[in-house]
């Protein structure tokens, strides 16, 4: 009998599971079909339709000519997106499965149920990664957050990679602190494939590595990068530079900031030299802390990981506020070290305070920016906004953060507790 209630069980929640992954794709659906939109997907699922119907190379110029016409119903004019994927061809590859869906707002349903899907993973692993337990109140609100706050929201409706990204890095990470070397290693490739995001923290992970002799690490790197090589070389042997070229000019093109940039908008005569000298300064601050981290535990790498990742937008490297959910694991070891020290168990304390406070202050600094002439304002914002409080942040706790959590009379007032 218990058997039975087992297998019913089991039965039971795959059902579930299926019921709801259907009606969360059929919403996003029914969503993509009235808002047109989602160019960082639309881009490459064309890409992809393209090579896999007429066999035309997605870099050329007739992929980018339907795209144009699909997303704008005419050619792009000089100063509109040009739509070139510059997407690296072995990451195209992941594509082909829904470029098979002949209807664009389906494909793009059901690709946003996947980024939702991961999105909701990404909160769980990155608990379990910071061993933060929430109290049970708080827990979906965390939950919520990763999904609705705008740096998680801009990626989602645009369709953009790096909330995989983020997925992979994060479990990366949570398989690396367990020694399955090799998927980690294959986990922390696939996170480098968006370097403006990942780039530096990649070098980080590369350095850890060979300083601790992880050798592992690398060949399940080598392993899972060849073989999507091999695969892209025989499908499209001419690629490389093509791609290359597409790169250069989504670049020159993009909608990107730097920080010298933005501080000579502001500060015609000094922005410039302000943003080389904020640019040396983290450099400085990088390479003291990757210095200090060398022969510590696994904590203290946690904590230098989130500085890099945080320090990342900052350091001159073209980024924009689509790139941030990879900032969320920096948010949450925060979180999770705030709540270790300064809240009481199965309280939301100050934790669960400054969770509300950064989800409300984030979403109406955009309602309140997106009503000024120029949206430059509200980029800025963004683009500073964030990596700044959590550089803040994370020097604040770093004390704890990167020690034993609690002591021992402090562990048994929580038992009694």
């Amino acid at each position: 009998m218990p058997r039975t209630l087992t297998i019913i069980s089991i039965i039971a929640i795959v059902c579930l599971a299926f019921a709801s992954f259907g009606g969360l794709a059929w919403a996003n659906t029914v969503y993509a079909r009235a808002h047109p939109g989602g160019t960082d997907f639309l881009v490459p699922w064309l890409g992809a339709r393209t090579f896999l119907q007429y066999g035309n190379s997605p870099y050329e110029e007739p992929a980018a000519q339907r795209a144009q016409l699909l997303y704008y119903g005419h050619p792009a004019e000089a100063e509109q997106d040009q739509l070139r994927l510059s997407v690296p061809f072995p990451i195209e590859l992941f594509y082909f499965p829904f470029a098979l869906i002949t209807d664009y707002a389906l494909a793009r349903g059901l690709w946003m149920t996947f980024l939702e899907i991961a999105l909701a993973l990404i909160a769980f692993l990155s608990l379990s990664l910071t061993g933060w337990k929430p109290p049970r109140t708080l827990l979906p609100i965390f939950i919520l957050f990763v999904v609705l706050w705008p740096h998680a929201w801009l990626p989602l409706l645009s369709g953009s990679t790096v909330i995989f990204t983020t997925l992979f890095l994060v479990g990366g990470l949570l398989v690396l602190r367990a020694e399955r070397d090799e998927v980690a290693g294959v986990l922390l490739l696939l996170s480098a494939f968006q370097p403006l995001a990942s780039g530096i923290f990649v070098l980080l992970i590369l350095w850890w590595v060979l300083y601790h002799r992880r050798w592992r690490v690398l060949w399940g790197a080598l392993m899972i990068l060849g073989l999507l090589l091999v695969a892209a070389f025989i499908f499209l042997p001419g690629w490389f530079l093509p791609f290359l070229r597409a790169l250069l000019a989504e670049y020159r093109q993009g909608n990107f900031f730097i920080p010298g940039a933005v501080f000579a908008g502001w500060w015609p005569a000094i922005g410039e030299k302000l943003g080389w000298a904020l640019t040396a300064i983290l450099v400085v601050v990088l390479f003291l802390e990757w210095r200090a981290m060398r022969g510590k535990d696994f904590r203290h790498f946690l904590w230098t990981a989130s500085l890099t990742l945080t320090a990342t937008p900052l350091l001159g490297v073209p980024a924009h506020p689509g790139l941030y959910v990879v900032l969320f694991f920096p948010l949450t070891l925060f979180l999770s070290t705030v709540a270790e020290r300064w809240s009481r168990p199965r309280h939301w304390g100050l934790a669960g305070i400054l969770l509300v406070l950064i989800f409300a202050g984030s979403w109406a600094l955009v309602y309140y920016l997106t009503g000024l002439d120029s949206l430059a304002p509200l980029r800025a914002a963004l683009i500073f906004g964030l990596p700044f409080l959590l550089l803040v942040g994370l020097y604040w706790v770093r004390w704890w953060a990167i020690r034993p959590p609690r002591t021992w009379y402090e562990s048994i007032k929580d038992i009694i507790v």
